[in-house]
This record gives C-alpha cells, sequence and structure tokens, in this order.
C-alpha cells in the first residue's frame, strides 16, 4: 500500500531527525558546560520520551529496511502496537501537564521538543487510527503494558543511586525522598493502567462499529 509506505517514510525521517538533533543538543550542551560526553549519553538515554520516540523510530523504520527482523516482527504485533500507543500518549500527556511549565526551549531545542512530545504522538495516533487491525485487544493487556514503564523505573532508580541525577523532578529522590518519588510513579503506573483499559475499550468499539458498517 503506497500510502502507508509514505507515512511510514515521512515518520521515519521525523523521527530520525528527532532523535539525533538531540543527542546533538546534549552533546552540546555538556560541551558548554564543561561535562563529559559519556555522561551527556547516559542522560540521552534516561528519559521515557526518549525511549519511546526510539520505540516508534523502529517501528516505522523497520518494515521499509529490515522487514524480516524478530525486532520488526515483534513490534508489529498487535498487542505491541497498541502498548506503544499507550506509551506515546502518556509521553505527551505528561510533558504538557507537568513538565512543559518548568523550562523555555528555543530555537532547535524548541522544534525538537514539539516533535518528541507532539508531532511523533499525533502521528502514532494516526497511524494506530488508520493502518492497525482493530479487534484484538483484551483488558488484561494493560496489566502487560505496565511492564515498560516498571522496566524504566528500576532503572532511573538504580541509575540514580549511582550517579545521584533523576531525569523527572517528580521522581527525584534526592529532592523528594524514596516515599514520594515511589508514590509518584505509582501514580504514573495508574495513569498507565487506566490509559491502557481506556484505549481497549476504543479499539473494541472501533471494531464493532467496522463489523456493523461492514454487515
Amino acid at each position: 500500500m503506497r500510502s502507508l509506505f509514505i507515512f511510514q517514510f515521512i515518520s521515519s525521517v521525523i523521527c530520525i531527525f528527532t532523535l539525533g538533533a538531540q543527542l546533538a543538543l546534549s552533546l552540546t550542551v555538556a560541551e558548554d558546560r564543561g561535562s563529559s560526553y559519556g555522561l551527556a549519553v547516559i542522560n540521552y538515554f534516561s528519559y521515557m520520551t526518549i525511549w519511546t520516540n526510539i520505540l516508534i523510530a523502529a517501528y516505522f523504520f523497520l518494515p521499509l529496511t529490515f522487514p524480516k527482523s524478530k525486532l520488526n516482527e515483534f513490534l508489529h504485533r498487535s498487542t505491541v502496537e497498541t502498548g506503544i500507543l499507550v506509551y506515546i500518549l502518556i509521553v505527551g500527556i505528561v510533558y504538557h501537564l507537568l513538565l512543559s511549565g518548568v523550562w523555555n526551549p528555543q530555537g532547535l531545542q524548541y522544534i525538537v521538543d514539539i516533535n518528541l512530545h507532539s508531532t511523533v504522538p499525533l502521528l502514532y495516533i494516526v497511524y494506530w487510527l488508520m493502518y492497525i487491525e482493530k479487534g484484538n485487544q483484551v483488558y488484561k493487556n494493560a496489566f502487560f503494558w505496565l511492564l515498560y514503564p516498571m522496566i524504566y523505573a528500576i532503572y532511573i532508580f538504580i541509575r540514580g543511586e549511582i550517579i545521584h541525577i533523576y531525569p523527572y523532578p517528580f521522581t527525584d529522590v534526592l529532592k523528594l525522598g524514596y516515599a514520594v518519588s515511589l508514590r509518584n510513579f505509582l501514580f504514573l503506573s495508574l495513569a498507565y493502567y487506566i490509559l491502557g483499559i481506556f484505549i481497549v475499550a476504543i479499539d473494541r468499539l472501533f471494531f464493532r462499529l467496522k463489523t456493523r458498517h461492514g454487515r
């Protein structure tokens, strides 16, 4: 399908450009501050935003380059595809509700921020609506989708113990303590679960509507 190819190609270009530009900006900031490139790279890969945008970049890019790869097959499983939708929605929602007001990016950083938190989420939402088969989701998938943020939480808390840096203010153990940081993450996990339930309901609704109109 030509429209699918065009959509995947354009989305891949946007994702790869954005991720590359953000890495370049992170390295530039590290150089300006006299910090190490190694620490800048570690920090770059410590944001859920980056993790999820990498997932989506791979999702769009692999069908064009390595369509028979195991990773491509995994990412294009129905449960995984819809899980990615939940993840990127949380990225956008958390950023615009909690984080966008705490800093004011300029220039290229502003464009990159828009892409990471708005453009890429919108692209994936449109893709999910247009191209992903509906009717395959069950409500228990919302539990399965919690595995991704749980792995991320374990990573950032272990990383924080080692280098004493936390990527998000609401998980900053140094300022909030473990009790508050873990409580905040539990609330975030609940948001993942509730959104997952909602997305499954939307998936099932779309399937019923399609089936009804297809009769």
